[in-house]
């Protein structure tokens, strides 16, 4: 009888042990990820001028800080006011940020 209490309590055990391995990614490799500019970039194209505002602010905060991403930022933030011609109000606001944030 305690042989067969012993054989349940493995077969428990072991079990969750090789679901508890099986969940560990068994890869070494560094995972490729979004930057998160990229991201934020999508709300450009909101029509709500409050997304549009945080995203602008948000890329600008991190051209300032992270040098890497400032090109490709700056380049996003221009392809903006070019596309937003028509809407001075925004171009107006990218080029405020922009200078405050000294991308300009």
């Amino acid at each position: 009888m305690f042989r067969s209490i012993n054989s349940f309590f493995n077969m428990i055990f072991k079990s969750s042990e090789q679901v508890k391995d099986d969940a560990q990614p068994r890869h070494r490799y560094k995972k490729d990820f979004t930057p998160s500019y990229v991201l934020i970039a999508k709300d450009l194209e909101n029509k709500e001028n409050q997304v549009f505002e945080a995203a602008v602010y948000y890329l600008c905060t991190i051209a300032s800080f992270k040098k890497d991403y400032a090109s490709d930022i700056i380049g996003i933030l221009n392809k903006t006011i070019s596309e937003n011609k028509k809407n001075p109000e925004r171009v107006a606001y990218v080029e405020k940020i922009m200078q405050e944030k000294k991308l300009i």
